[in-house]
């Protein structure tokens, strides 16, 4: 497991840095038809509701319907049992919450079905939460925040969103010196790259682990 942090000296190491980077592009690249895309946003109250809204014109996959069913598991967990439930305090559940501790959290239910990543060579996972304010409408498709809608916010202010993004084993290119080679995809594991915005704590500067499985 490599994350994209910095170390004591504020200096970002540049060849993991580089090679998520890398990755990265490859998997958010709109002209890739390797590439499905699948993504769903979770507005919540606060306490322990949440409502589920899936945007429209998701390309879907298996593999990606099964990332998202387990991400909102983790989600379920983490909001039903979130320390405010049971020692009375206020602290509000994932946007409260260390975004690196987060990510380890996300990253660890992810890799116990490793048999959802069937298939896949590439997953590249996009989260981030905040309040309703700081959620950015689509640039393509029907927006999912509209004025008519007041009354809903207030009620769930905050939000999780999650983009999948799903590369087949069989369109697997590998960089080797600069040269993308291909591999059977018999004889791949899925490397997958996670990660974590809080629109608060760290906007636009992602918390991100790439890992194989």
């Amino acid at each position: 497991m490599v994350t994209d942090v910095e170390d004591s000296n504020n200096t970002c190491f540049s060849a993991t840095s580089s090679s998520i980077t890398c990755f990265e592009k490859q998997m958010l690249d709109t002209s890739n038809a390797q590439v499905s895309r699948y993504q769903n946003t979770y507005f919540m109250d606060g306490g322990n509701r949440f409502i589920s809204l899936p945007t429209l014109g998701n390309t879907n996959t298996k593999a990606a319907s099964h990332i998202s069913r387990l991400f909102e598991e983790w989600l379920e967990n983490k909001i039903y049992r979130h320390p405010s439930s049971n020692n009375g305090y206020d602290h509000l559940p994932i946007l409260e919450d260390s975004v690196e501790l987060l990510a380890e959290d996300v990253l660890n239910k992810l890799k116990s079905r490793p048999q959802t990543m069937t298939g896949m060579s590439k997953v590249l996972v996009k989260v981030r939460t905040g309040h309703v304010y700081t959620y950015h409408q689509l640039q393509d498709g029907q927006p999912l925040i509209t004025e008519d809608m007041e009354d809903f916010f207030q009620q769930f202010p905050l939000f999780v969103e999650i983009m999948i993004y799903t590369m087949g084993g069989d369109c697997a290119t590998t960089p080797n010196n600069n040269i993308f080679t291909t591999t059977p995809s018999d004889q791949q594991s899925t490397e997958l790259l996670l990660s974590v915005e809080n629109a608060t704590i760290n906007p636009e500067n992602p918390y991100r682990i790439i890992d194989e499985i």
